[in-house]
């Protein structure tokens, strides 16, 4: 594995104008994705990971969006100062897009084999004949069975399983070297979730791309990546591989999302489910210090008045705490 980022972002904020306030939706968020690493990025919903995913894509609609500050380097490159033109070059073919619900994500009025092909005709010059072949190549590599038939499907003649794995198939087209998977299998049932996972993770062995994967489930991330990142209310509050997250978490509220995860099949040893008190505060709303201390079971008179800064713990593991400064 190479030891130079692919992907790092550095203090990035992504605010928005809404009813005269500012939402901090991405508040000083700085993550490193190596070549054929994945990274997962986990949260509560609204906690920010959609929109960093949508800023590294050059999706933020502006007005009401806007970039308060950071860098999102790809390639070495800042794409937060790279011209549009360009942006459209690069979303789809170097840095590739899973959505959430391949429903809305895909057209119904087109087979999902033209669908496919429209990308590849977007980004590369190829005979017809060619751009064809890559679709069903697409199709073959994500295991949807009888490609040449089903690439003239519609989408909705086609299960969910299978929708999602069109939506790889239209991802890895143009080999992207970075793939950006918005809870891709949280439409799916368990089974189907659990094909599409073990298929993105021998995709991902096979064609050596990195992978941003955002999901509020733990057990997926223990499934997929290699280093975690644990967001609230914009910010990232804990990361570290995903070894050591699970077995040693340090942030209270990574600890309470642990200890909220059912555990089955241990006899005595199984405990009683917890839950985070309270509710996460709006965004219109935030309290002053550390965002979590209002549901913190660990706060200090200091959590209430400053923000803390992020921790450095050594080997990779942060976490944005006063008990570790």
């Amino acid at each position: 594995m190479h030891t130079d980022p692919l992907l790092s972002i550095q203090n990035l904020k992504t605010y928005f104008q809404v009813r005269g306030d500012v939402l901090k939706a991405v508040d000083d968020v700085s993550l490193t994705i190596r070549q054929g690493e994945t990274l997962g990025l986990v949260g509560e919903s609204g906690c920010g990971k959609s929109v960093t995913a949508a800023t590294i894509m050059g999706l933020i609609p502006m007005p009401p969006g806007f970039i308060a500050g950071g860098a999102i380097r790809f390639e070495g490159q800042d794409l937060l100062k790279t011209a549009e033109s360009r942006m459209r070059r690069i979303r789809g073919s170097k840095i590739s897009m899973i959505f959430q619900e391949p429903m809305t994500s895909l057209n119904p009025v087109f087979t999902v084999g033209e669908q496919v092909a429209e990308v590849v005709r977007l980004h590369e010059n190829l005979p017809e004949k060619e751009i064809q072949e890559r679709v069903i190549e697409s199709f073959r590599l994500v295991k949807i069975p009888a490609p040449t038939a089903r690439i003239r499907e519609y989408p909705h003649q086609m299960s969910g399983g299978m929708r999602q794995r069109v939506m790889i198939a239209m991802a890895l087209a143009c080999h992207p070297r970075l793939m950006i998977a918005d809870e891709p299998t949280t439409a799916l049932d368990v089974t189907i979730q659990a094909q599409i996972l073990e298929l993105m993770n021998s995709l991902k062995r096979e064609t050596g791309a990195s992978i941003l994967f955002i999901t509020h489930d733990l057990g997926v991330i223990a499934e997929m990546a290699q280093t975690v990142a644990v967001m609230y209310t914009g910010k990232v509050m804990e990361e570290a591989d995903v070894k050591t997250l699970f077995a040693t978490p340090r942030h209270p509220y990574t600890i309470g999302l642990m200890r909220s995860i059912p555990i089955v099949g241990r006899g005595k040893q199984q405990r009683k489910l917890s839950t985070i008190p309270g509710s996460v505060p709006s965004l219109f709303n935030l309290p002053q210090g550390c965002l979590f201390h209002e549901r913190c079971p660990e706060k200090w008179q200091a959590c209430e008045q400053e923000p803390p800064p992020m921790i450095e713990l050594g080997q990779g593991h942060r976490v944005r705490c006063y008990k570790y400064a």
